[in-house]
């Protein structure tokens, strides 16, 4: 009998190869959100205190940009799925 630990990356390996985009942008979209929360700390912090929160703002801006970079990977990755599934 299997253990469910093992399961696991076998199923989020079907997801990923099935439904690239699903999968890809649901995690830019956390990393998104969680990159605008931490911007909005930033900002609020630096209109009450005038001290500028660097480390925040450099975890805020690779948010962002991972989630962003992980939205087009999805979109390249069904792209390049339909490409091949139409061949």
């Amino acid at each position: 009998m299997k253990r469910i630990g093992t399961q696991i990356p076998t199923v989020f390996t079907g997801i990923l190869e099935r439904r690239p985009l699903l999968f890809f942008v649901v995690l830019g979209i956390i990393l998104i959100l969680f990159g605008i929360v931490f911007g909005i700390r930033v900002v609020n912090y630096l209109k009450e205190n005038e001290i500028l929160l660097t480390g925040t703002a450099l975890i805020s801006a690779l948010l962002l940009g991972s989630g962003i970079l992980s939205i087009f990977t999805g979109v390249i990755l069904r792209v390049l799925l339909r490409e091949n599934g139409s061949s």
